[in-house]
């Protein structure tokens, strides 16, 4: 039987997320315009970056929950721009694979940068003993949160 959190904890965990969502918001937000990237093609070079292999075409518009034909549009203007590499499947040919380009996986780096960067000037904000009493608390969330998230990406 699940454990239910208390309402208190939820409501301050929910409200810590905000705070530090609409922190880091803005330097994403500036970043994605830089790239004058749809919201789509954002997230295809996002699901892109974190698979090790291509993708079919079709696994990608699933991860995106939109139509092949919405998905192959995006990935057209994403090949159009460097940022994504298409080849057809060596076993079948009607499918056809994309993954990111050594130039894709540099935006990929750049955004994460500035998020990084976003993120440490909030954490700066902070007293030192917050820093430690922060990571203290979220040490053992993650190790319990790591098999969760390996596992999601071998079935996702």
């Amino acid at each position: 039987m699940p454990n239910h959190a208390p309402k208190e904890l939820v409501d301050a965990v929910v409200s810590f997320m905000r705070a530090l969502h609409l922190n880091l918001q803005e330097s994403s937000l500036e970043s994605l315009a830089a790239t004058e990237w749809t919201l789509s093609q954002a997230r295809s070079i996002m699901i892109l970056a974190q698979v090790s292999e291509p993708l079919p075409i079709n696994e990608l518009a699933t991860r995106l929950r939109l139509s092949v034909a919405a998905t192959g549009r995006n990935v057209d203007q994403l090949v159009n721009q460097g940022l994504v590499d298409r080849q057809e499947d060596p076993r079948d040919r009607r499918i056809k694979r994309v993954s990111l380009t050594p130039q894709g996986r540099a935006q990929v780096a750049h955004a994460h940068t500035i998020k990084r960067a976003s993120m440490s000037a909030f954490l700066d904000r902070l007293e030192p003993e917050d820093h430690e009493r922060l990571l203290a608390a979220l040490a053992p969330i993650q190790a319990r949160l790591e098999p969760t998230i390996k596992l999601q990406k071998r079935t996702s």
